[in-house]
């Protein structure tokens, strides 16, 4: 047979040829490229994946994606021919958690090639889940109330309301505790109150949750008739002078609101040595007529016995005041601070840090007083409190055995 009839009979066959041999030969699986959803992260509501796969040769076969333990769903690439596509992934479909999507790209050949990428990620669309601790669910007139919260994962942010007021929570050293210091006027009505907290989780996943707590009576010590001399009455009637002294203590105090560290440690100890002639709370009379609460704790001793720092602290205020005589304030941060009156010397400068037992001054008589004693008061978040409390009682944790075992702590994959 002639060679040129060979050849006109075998080229069919060498045009297939060459044409199945890259699929049948083909070992180079696609290239793809995943970006929108990274490994370990932390996500909520909808998040769009982008899929971008190559093959020169000889093409891509399929293309698939799936979630966790799933059936595989097929895509295709985008209708403009090009070599991408998109895909969204709807988490609130997902439980919270760990989750994994896998693509897996196949080619055409028969050896069916595959390139599978999969990303580890985590989803997070309940909002927080807020406990208060049982302590927290009694305060008493004329006393600090400690709101202590755990919370099932890490907040951004948790704020109260109470008495139609904002308030401020700080994280504590144990893992989910937030705590907010309250002062419980001595005239606040003894009833159940509505504490509302809002908690948004580092996700944007914001909860609201109610809760009452009772504020209770509180036997306050009555009696006692203090007899001012004519120019101590007037100055007592004098409004001017205690609109101006009232209004650099608050100034004072309201740095305290703006110390987000803890600046004291444990507990206090008691500001001077000597007879406690009146505690806190005191429902007394003036020779002016003037009927009302002592707003602090009366330590009795004679002129120039040292006082002391109740703990560590800034000093905020130290200066010669109508009433209040020579007085030293300290803030101890997050909206707690002391004040010590009436001295006959100061020690201490605005700005100095004081440790705990660090003399500050001297006993005196200044101001409006009827002998030489130190008018010791605390406030916390704006209002006077008994500061006796405090040398009994360490603010810096919750009292309960334990903390609530009843939440879950969630994930702590970083955020997105």
């Amino acid at each position: 047979m002639p060679s040129w009839i060979r050849f006109l009979a075998i080229a069919p066959l060498l045009g297939i040829g060459s044409y199945l041999w890259p699929i049948l030969s083909e070992s180079t699986p696609p290239r793809l490229q995943l970006s929108g959803l990274e490994t370990e992260k932390l996500y909520r509501g909808s998040v769009t994946l982008n899929i971008s796969v190559t093959d020169d040769r000889p093409g891509l076969g399929l293309l698939t994606i799936q979630i966790d333990d799933d059936p595989p769903i097929p895509l295709s690439l985008a209708t403009d021919g090009g070599n991408y596509t998109y895909w969204t992934l709807d988490t609130t479909l997902l439980t919270d958690g760990a989750h994994t999507v896998s693509v897996t790209a196949t080619d055409k050949s028969l050896r069916k090639n595959a390139t599978q990428q999969a990303i580890a990620f985590y989803v997070d669309n309940t909002p927080p889940q807020l406990e208060l601790l049982p302590e927290s669910r009694q305060a008493w007139q004329g006393k600090t109330f400690g709101i202590f919260v755990q919370t099932d994962e890490a907040v951004s942010a948790l704020i109260g309301k109470l008495f139609d007021r904002e308030v401020t929570f700080y994280p504590m050293p144990s893992e989910n505790l937030y705590r907010s210091l309250i002062g419980i006027g001595v005239k606040q009505p003894p009833k159940n109150y509505p504490l509302t907290l809002t908690a948004t989780d580092r996700m944007g996943n914001t909860g609201k949750q109610t809760f009452t707590f009772e504020v209770k009576a509180t036997v306050f010590e009555r009696g006692g008739y203090i007899t001012l001399s004519p120019e101590k009455q007037k100055l007592m009637m004098d409004k001017s002078k205690s609109r101006e002294d009232n209004a650099k203590r608050g100034n004072a105090y309201a740095k305290a609101n703006r110390e987000a560290d803890q600046l004291w440690e444990g507990t206090f100890i008691r500001p001077a040595e000597g007879r406690l002639t009146s505690p806190f709370g005191k429902y007394r009379e003036y020779n002016t007529g003037v009927r009302r609460h002592h707003l602090g704790t009366d330590i009795a001793n004679v002129v120039a016995t040292p006082a002391y720092a109740g703990n560590h602290g800034i000093v905020t205020l130290a200066d010669r005041l109508h009433i209040y005589g020579n007085a030293v304030v300290i803030n101890h941060g997050q909206g707690v601070s002391t004040s010590y009156n009436h001295l006959s010397k100061i020690d201490v400068q605005v700005g100095d840090r004081v440790e705990r037992g660090q003399r500050i001054g001297l006993m005196g008589a200044t101001g409006q007083v009827t002998g030489s004693h130190l008018h010791w008061g605390m406030v916390v978040s704006g209002v006077a409190v008994a500061p006796e409390e405090w040398i009994e009682r360490d603010f810096s944790m919750p009292t309960a055995d334990q903390l609530s075992a009843d939440i879950d702590v969630k994930s702590t994959a970083t955020g997105e």
